[in-house]
């Protein structure tokens, strides 16, 4: 693994919109594997928070039978969340704006996606 080009693949996600506030690659365990915060976030609670919504996912597309989540949405009063698998191994949390486009959010996050993708 490549750890500062995740990084830089990161950071460059973060700069693509203006609206997108936070990235960060995360373990299936819920540990930082690198990340784009800012300062009044925590790493740590990031990664166990993405961790404890990736498990919901999974349960909820186990239990109404349509498999293993491959990208979840949180649309909440003040922003996005978004996961996006990445590999098997780890996945994609973007916090953005309320003002971000959905559609663009998720084009930028898979091309950020692919690009961590070819790191791993």
């Amino acid at each position: 693994m490549r750890s500062e080009e995740i990084q830089q693949a990161l950071e460059k996600l973060k700069a693509s919109s203006s609206d997108i506030e936070a990235a960060a690659l995360v373990s299936q365990e819920g540990f930082i594997i690198a990340s784009v915060l800012s300062e009044n976030l925590d790493e740590e609670r990031v990664a166990a928070l993405t961790a404890a919504f990736q498990g919901l996912a999974e349960r909820c597309g186990e239990e109404l039978g349509k498999g293993k989540p491959r990208q979840f949405f949180l649309q909440a009063d003040l922003g996005y969340i978004v996961v996006m698998e990445v590999s098997q191994d780890a996945c994609l949390t973007v916090l953005s704006s309320r003002f971000g486009k959905p559609g663009m959010l998720l084009l930028d996050m898979r091309k950020g996606a692919e690009q961590v993708r070819a790191l791993l």
